[in-house]
């Protein structure tokens, strides 16, 4: 009903993308389906007390099943017109106006089609229930015969196949998520996949989730969206009409140079040398460094890939509650570095070592952007290790081959995955760590990987499209390693390198940065006109510079030496870094930090909400 209700969307797609679209939205259908029978599957089977021998039972369920239909036919029937006014699936912005019910009943009564869906819906709700009714009377009629055995043997069957479909997926380390359903680059196929009922479940779920977090509503609009213009020394004269934060920026002519960003799995900043780390467990990064920018004060959007990842990609902080590239509001299109390089005619691809659909990356990448996504199941199986899928090197090889491929300028972001638990990779000639030291297992799967890296970088270096090629490495986060404070700045700080031969003068700069501000850095070598609208800074300006950071409801926030802690009992602690030594006269200072840490936070949430986050038109 929704292909034919919009079918002019349709009107340049293949027929064979659309009829996929179908056959990746059976899971989905089967997911929800999947949830509607798992209450009837728990009780119904059991031998002894299930459907066979009660009747008020068999009742009870069709009388539940019918209920349960009737909400599901619902819902897709307002999804119908939903997405024609919001060009997505049903989500929370169906109960927006619930203060208002009567006038908006009488709006829907006033539309033409109001009336042929409540009808279609009833007599849809009351055909399923005589179905059913005819069914369970005609099942159950000689069903006292099965044997004992054969019900105790059912019951484990149904309840694997009904959990089975609500999960949705076979691998192991990610369910189904809105993500799978983005398989193709045209948004209405991959709308065309989902379920409304699961996207307005999963999102109604994940607002109660963000729903006790009160600071991201402490400042008004205005307040944060002012906090924010301050902090990044935004010209009001710059903005875009009508749009809070972006702002047009122009730094030189633009240039056409190849753009390469490798995000380093647990690359923390205290296991490397040249940022005077506790330990030095990566030479060949060491050694590379000393040919670029090198940023040993940068931090990670949070203890998690999928904070390290989201930031670095979108130009945006973290947030507090799930991942916001699992939430409703990730379906949105940002204006990222994968949507500014399109604009400029960049082919984008994104790799990794392990499953594409984990944290779902895959969806949210495909939507931002993204012409193509190469993870475990497109590298050969008897490359697969472990469940972070090949060693970091198949993934560089894999990459090499296909840049050698490419005409015209790309992207390739990597998310390498060798250097996380459970550290398995190929025996390789690294340094390898003392084997009575209790993290040799982590420290080797380390330096492996810095050696993986190495080993690509040079190759790269010296192919045809290397020396027109910037390269961005940094960490997707760091490793929580001996902490000696709540938000232990050794899961956060990261190296961030820059390297190209032709654009930048070698140096080591401690200017403070964070994953937000790759964008704009990336973008200021680069050069030409753009549309700005994250909250980055161009880390090769001559601004300060600041990080922030989110695990949980918690966060933490830095500028210069200043170290703000802002726990999840919500008590503010300031220090001085790099000693974590505490403030005692702090609350000028504190008050202040906290109040434009929190300004960032909720101008971030509000562009969410607003649907301000992409690129304007």
């Amino acid at each position: 009903m929704l292909l034919w209700r919009y079918a002019s969307l349709a009107s340049e797609i293949p027929s064979s993308t659309i009829f996929q679209s179908f056959l990746v939205g059976f899971r989905f259908d089967l997911s929800i389906t999947g949830y509607v029978l798992a209450p009837a599957a728990v009780i119904g089977f059991i031998p002894g007390i299930g459907l066979i021998e009660s009747r008020i039972l068999r009742r009870t369920i069709t009388i539940y099943f019918t209920v349960m239909a009737g909400l599901a036919f619902l819902m897709n029937m307002m999804d119908l017109e939903f997405f024609g006014q919001f060009n997505s699936r049903l989500n929370h912005l169906l109960i927006a106006w619930l203060d208002t019910p009567k006038m908006v009943l009488q709006m829907l009564w006033e539309m033409v089609y109001f009336v042929p869906y409540l009808l279609g819906w009833l007599a849809l709700t009351a055909v399923t229930y005589l179905i059913l009714n005819r069914l369970s009377k005609s099942m159950f009629r000689r069903v006292n015969d099965i044997p004992r055995l054969q019900q105790w043997l059912i019951y484990p069957i149904a309840l694997i196949l009904v959990f089975g479909a609500i999960r949705g997926r076979v691998a192991v380390k990610a369910p189904l998520t809105w993500g799978v359903a983005y398989f193709s680059p045209h948004h209405f196929t991959n709308q065309l996949a989902l379920n409304s009922c699961f996207t307005f479940t999963r999102d109604m779920l994940d607002r109660r989730k963000r729903s006790d977090v009160p600071y991201l509503s402490s400042q008004t609009r205005r307040q944060a969206y002012a906090n924010v213009r301050s902090m990044l020394n935004i010209n009001p004269d710059s903005l875009l009409q009508d749009h809070p934060i972006a702002r047009y920026q122009q730094i030189d002519d633009e240039i056409r140079y190849n753009v390469i960003i490798i995000l380093m799995e647990s690359f923390a900043a205290d296991f490397v040398g040249s940022c005077q780390g506790r330990r030095s467990l990566a030479p060949e990064f060491d050694r590379i460094s000393q040919d670029g920018i090198l940023f040993p004060q940068f931090y990670s959007s949070g203890g998690h890939t999928f904070t390290g990842l989201f930031s670095t990609v979108s130009g945006l902080p973290s947030l507090p509650g799930r991942s916001i590239m699992k939430r409703s509001e990730g379906q949105q299109q940002f204006s990222g570095i994968a949507a500014l390089l399109k604009q400029r005619g960049y082919h984008n691809r994104f790799y990794t070592t392990h499953d594409p659909h984990f944290d779902n990356m895959a969806g949210f990448l495909t939507g931002n952007g993204f012409d193509e996504i190469i993870g475990q199941f497109d590298y050969p199986a008897d490359e697969v290790v472990s469940s972070l899928g090949v060693p970091d090197e198949v993934m560089f090889d894999r990459v090499l081959n296909d840049l050698d491929q490419i005409d015209g300028n790309f992207l390739s972001l990597m998310l390498t995955g060798s250097s996380h638990g459970p550290y398995i990779h190929p025996d390789r000639p690294f340094p390898h760590s003392d084997p009575s030291d209790p993290d040799v297992e982590r420290f080797n799967a380390f330096s492996y990987g810095d050696w993986a890296f190495a080993r690509f970088y040079e190759s790269a270096i010296a192919s045809d499209w290397g020396d027109s090629t910037i390269f961005v490495v940094l960490g997707d986060h760091g490793v929580n390693w001996h902490p000696k404070v709540e938000l232990d700045l050794s899961l956060y700080r990261v190296p961030l390198l820059l390297l190209c031969e032709d654009l930048i003068e070698p140096s080591v700069r401690l200017r403070v940065g964070g994953q937000p501000d790759v964008v704009a850095t990336i973008l200021g070598l680069l050069g030409g006109k753009w549309i700005n609208n994250t909250l980055g800074q161009n880390l090769l300006d001559n601004g300060s510079g600041f990080a922030l950071f989110v695990e949980g409801d918690a966060y933490g926030f830095i500028i210069n030496d200043n170290y703000l802690v802002n726990n999840r009992n919500s008590k503010a602690t300031l220090y001085n870094l790099p000693d974590y030594t505490v403030i005692t006269d702090q609350s000028p200072m504190s008050n202040s930090m906290q109040n434009q840490a929190v300004g960032i936070l909720a101008a971030a949430n509000y562009m969410l909400i607003d649907r301000l986050v992409g690129l304007p038109r």
